[in-house]
């Protein structure tokens, strides 16, 4: 399983809880007691669940952002749409291409007699 997959069955649990810690909370308001240990153990499994779906979204989209980083390559080479004034049919350059070739360094001056 991979961590998209990982991160939404995360987010569903997060989801689940929160029901299940309102449901318990909402059947426990017709008694005269205050919380009791369901309703404490559901609000710590809500709050550990918000925490687990950060922290999968951080290592999912923080990997990914590692590896287009440091591939330095993406699989965009070309604007979606052609810039103004420019023929559709003709490609256009990426923009981190290789840089421009040093200019040849000047001839040296003939000395003087």
């Amino acid at each position: 399983m991979n961590g998209f997959v990982l991160t939404w069955l995360t987010f569903g649990l997060m989801l689940a809880v929160f029901g299940a810690r309102a449901w318990v909370v909402e059947t426990n308001r017709g008694r005269l007691a205050t919380g009791g240990s369901a309703q404490r153990g559901l609000t710590l499994a809500a709050a550990g669940s918000v925490l687990l779906v950060v922290v999968m979204l951080t290592l999912n989209g923080g990997i990914e952002l590692v590896q287009l980083v440091s591939g330095g390559q993406t699989d965009v080479t070309a604007p979606a749409e052609p810039l103004p004034g420019q023929d559709p049919a003709v490609p256009v350059a990426p923009a981190g291409g290789q840089p421009a070739a040093p200019a040849a360094p000047a001839a040296p001056a003939a000395p003087a007699n």
